[in-house]
Formats: C-alpha cells, sequence, structure tokens
C-alpha cells in the first residue's frame, strides 16, 4: 500500500515502512509538506513534524515544468559537527600548503622567506586565503620533516632538501 494515499497514515507509519533515519525522513516530510510547493498535505498545519501528525497525497497540487524542483530543508549542524568540519578543514589546508609549498621550492631550489611567503599565497589563493601564521607553521613543519633547511648563513633563507 503506497505511504501517503490512506487519509489516516500518520508520520510514525511512515517512519516504520520507509526505513529511512529519523532526521533525514523529518526533513523530507517538511520539505514536502511545509515549503513552497506542497506536494503532500499534513495535519495540523503548521512548520513543525511531529510522529502524531497526518501526511497525504496533495491532488491539487500543480507545477508548470516537466520536473519538479523541491528545496529540501537543511540540516542544522550540531557544535560537535561543526568542530569536527573545521578540523578537516584545517587539516586539508595544511596538506595543501605543505604540497605548495614543496612545489615551489622544488622548482626555485632556494628563496628568501618573503618571497616563499609570497608565492605560498599567490599558489594557493584561489582555494583559500591563509594566514601568515599558518605558514610560518608549515615552513617550520617542512624543515622538522627535512624537505627544507634554513641557510646556515642566512637564516632568512630556505633552501629545498632533495
Amino acid at each position: 500500500m503506497p505511504l501517503f494515499t490512506d487519509p489516516a497514515r500518520t508520520d510514525s507509519l511512515v517512519f516504520i515502512r520507509s526505513g529511512a533515519d529519523e532526521g533525514e525522513l523529518r526533513r523530507t516530510l517538511q520539505s514536502l509538506a511545509c515549503a513552497k510547493k506542497k506536494v503532500l498535505r499534513k495535519r495540523p498545519v503548521g512548520k513543525d513534524i511531529d510522529e502524531t501528525y497526518v501526511f497525504h497525497f496533495n491532488s491539487e497540487f500543480t507545477d508548470l515544468g516537466v520536473k519538479v524542483h523541491i528545496n529540501s530543508i537543511q540540516a542544522k549542524e550540531t557544535p560537535e559537527e561543526s568542530t569536527r568540519t573545521q578540523w578537516h578543514i584545517d587539516s586539508d589546508r595544511k596538506h595543501y600548503l605543505d604540497a605548495a609549498i614543496v612545489r615551489i621550492m622544488k622548482a626555485k631550489k632556494e628563496l628568501t622567506y618573503e618571497q616563499l611567503k609570497t608565492q605560498t599565497i599567490e599558489s594557493v589563493k584561489s582555494h583559500f586565503v591563509p594566514e601568515v601564521n599558518l605558514i610560518k607553521q608549515r615552513f617550520a613543519g617542512l624543515v622538522e620533516q627535512e624537505y627544507l633547511r634554513r641557510d646556515e648563513d642566512d637564516m632568512n633563507k630556505y633552501i629545498y632538501v632533495a
């Protein structure tokens, strides 16, 4: 039996029959019943979704397009997810900076700090604009990993270690 043709069908039965994740299903039902294009009707009327609400197909729904585009409700990110996401972004940026610095130094062999910093920013600016402190940390990390070394006579100069 289709999920939305029975007028007495409740959200809890939809949860059971669909087998979908509860949060994802709530967002989907909200998109279908509460957004601009109401493919489903729900009782009681409102923006919230509860297991006791009743959904049924909106037979009066029409759309001029051949395809119907329905905007989905976005899930709210928890503070832990936000922190985790930011950590992954920072980690990816560090690797991207390391690769850019090594690429530059492999081509130039030796550069002063300012030249290397400027070329690094120029190299990655289409992806993100790095902070100078992060670039300094990456220089230090690459010196520690022995990809680069400082010149013994001029500590402001970096030399690529093959």
